[in-house]
């Protein structure tokens, strides 16, 4: 049990409602951020706005969003982006390399880069100018700020999750929650 309910959605507006229930499930993470329904649109924004339109590698999206997971403790976070990282290339061996990358021989330097600034960002908010001039010999402006923001965005979502102990779904790590969908490759 959750310490916190989820939303009565008795007490939503419709347009919230749909929202609720646009995808092809509904997670308990809504219906936790549902509770506030002033930040529960913006909120579903982002999160879409990161996961689909962004231009940053999808690859390198999830291997921030694993990393944040495991530097954050979010058992939830982890366990629902998993299928996502391997539908958009992340390997069996990279995710098992998750808890310590730095000893892992499996990671491009890229992905090294991101993985380095993931952390640097996760625990001390701030990546380090080094970290930062190595990522814009590889990356364009969009592709530095969308992983800082998805650090961010997820890092919320984990303190979210964890201080109100969402509870994982029955399906949770067994299906990819974006279908099909993946991000083209830059």
């Amino acid at each position: 049990m959750p310490l916190i309910p989820y939303v009565d959605e008795s007490t939503l507006s419709e347009e919230s409602r749909k929202l609720l229930h646009r995808g092809r499930v509904t997670l308990n993470i809504a219906r936790m951020v549902a509770n506030s329904e002033a930040a529960f649109y913006p909120f579903s924004k982002m999160g879409n706005s990161l996961m689909t339109r962004a231009k940053l590698d999808a690859k390198l999206r999830e291997i921030a969003i694993l990393r944040t997971a495991r530097v954050s403790g979010s058992l939830y976070e982890w366990t629902q982006h998993v299928p996502i990282a391997r539908a958009c290339g992340v390997t069996e061996e990279q995710i098992a390399a998750m808890d310590n990358p730095r000893a892992a021989g499996c990671f491009n330097p890229i992905e090294r880069l991101v993985l380095d600034f993931t952390e640097q960002v996760a625990r001390n908010v701030k990546g380090s100018p080094e970290t930062l001039a190595e990522l814009k010999k590889h990356l364009g402006p969009a592709e530095i700020v969308e992983p800082i923001l998805s650090i961010g965005f997820w890092g919320l979502v984990a303190r979210l999750l964890e201080t109100t102990e969402v509870e994982l779904e029955e399906f949770a790590g067994k299906i990819n929650l974006l279908g099909d969908f993946k991000a083209p490759s830059r």
